[in-house]
């Protein structure tokens, strides 16, 4: 695995109660991802160092906010193609936030991403994505 530490956040009223696995193996990651609520387990963030990671928010719907970043300047978020406007509200790190619908994604989406940056450090081909230097829509 390309990641060597990862974060499950686990909000117990405001005080964040969830874990860090360090050097986790896919099926580790893929249940922290598929716990994901949206209300109490809102964020799963796989670690390379201080500056490259990825997070996966929300889950609420089955709708997810993949987000990536190498040098926690430039941040990537998978874009759903065939969702183009609009806005959702999700609770990703235990904040509600309204975010571009287009970069809210199925699991499966999620999930591919996850794999391919866990075992290899790059961002899936397969899934579009775009540059951002905030999440939240304004």
């Amino acid at each position: 695995m390309f990641v060597v530490d990862l974060s499950i956040e686990n909000w117990v009223g405001n005080k964040d109660e969830g874990d860090l696995i360090e050097n986790p193996n896919w099926q580790q990651i893929e249940a922290a991802i598929g716990q994901l609520d949206g209300k109490t387990r809102t964020l799963v963030t796989l670690g390379v160092d201080e500056d490259t990671y990825m997070s996966i928010g929300g889950g609420e719907d089955g709708k997810y906010i993949v987000t990536a970043t190498f040098d926690n300047v430039e941040f990537y978020n998978s874009v759903d193609g065939d969702r183009s406007s609009g806005v959702e509200k999700r609770v990703v790190g235990g904040q509600l936030g309204t975010f571009p619908a287009k970069i809210c994604v199925g699991l499966q989406t999620a999930l591919l991403a996850a794999k391919t940056f866990a075992e290899s450090g790059g961002l899936e081909g397969t899934i579009a994505w775009e540059n951002s230097e905030s999440l939240v829509a304004v």
